[in-house]
């Protein structure tokens, strides 16, 4: 039976209480992705995003149990092979708004070639804007997503679909992984720099407490973005920003 009722249902007066539940939709996946260490280049133009999953182990069910199937398997439910499922590299820029087009959209470059690369590293780009008269890559908080979508599944019925990433969630035969992405490279180099001028300031006997207080704010952005609470993480990554575009003087040494 089908319910959406949570309270209990008397089934006769006085003699039993009947729980009901609903069947859940999509029953447990044994395949979980894995994104390997992001890598990004010098000028933070793109990010490598390889896959990191490894092969599940008949004989050693406890080593990696959310791997692929052994090619040389049988067919299992669930635990698709590598080479029945084809990988996307796709991307959401929670430092945007959705009614901007970004948030909680989905973002999907235009094709997808290594979809079926062993191993896969995917080369993503990171989107541009023009800012005056120069060409600029969006900087913000991302979430880089990889997705293994079934053979029949072609990726240019999808490009554009601003829910793939809900409906790789969704569905019983496709899988998810994700991974939170500080892309700001002024942002990078502020926290570099209040570093150095915090360290100098120990060496020579001073303790500057708001540097405590700027780090505390990163690590909590970082923390934030790591489970999802994007809420909270662009809020910190706000204060980081008005932080790093005061104008500080150091005393140094």
């Amino acid at each position: 039976m089908n319910t959406v009722v949570s309270s209990p249902i008397l089934a006769t007066q006085g003699q039993s209480v009947v729980f009901l539940t609903t069947t859940q939709a999509n029953p447990t996946k044994l395949l979980v992705l894995e994104i390997g260490t992001l890598t990004i280049n010098n000028d933070q133009t793109y990010v490598d995003v390889p896959d990191a999953t490894p092969t599940y182990d008949p004989l050693d069910p406890t080593l990696y149990p959310g791997g692929y199937n052994p090619e040389t398997d049988p067919t299992v439910q669930f635990r698709p092979k590598r080479s029945e499922v084809n990988l996307w590299t796709c991307y959401k820029i929670h430092s945007r708004t959705t009614a901007a087009g970004f948030g909680d959209n989905t973002l999907m470059p235009s094709t997808q070639p290594d979809e079926a690369e062993v191993p896969y590293e995917y080369s993503l780009y990171f989107p541009t804007e023009v800012v005056g008269n120069d060409t600029v890559v969006i900087y913000g908080l991302y979430e880089i997503i990889l997705i293994a979508a079934p053979l029949a599944e072609l990726y240019a019925n999808y490009v554009g679909n601003t829910n793939l990433a809900t409906i790789a969630t969704q569905l019983p035969d496709w899988y998810i992984d994700s991974a939170p992405l500080v892309v700001d490279p002024a942002l990078m180099t502020c926290i570099n720099n209040k570093r150095y001028e915090f360290l100098v300031g120990v060496m020579c006997g001073h303790c500057d407490e708001s540097y405590l207080s700027f780090y505390a704010d990163y690590v909590g952005m970082l923390a934030a973005m790591d489970i999802g609470d994007w809420a909270t993480a662009n809020q910190l990554y706000d204060k980081l920003k008005n932080q790093c575009s005061e104008v500080e003087s150091s005393c140094g040494c």
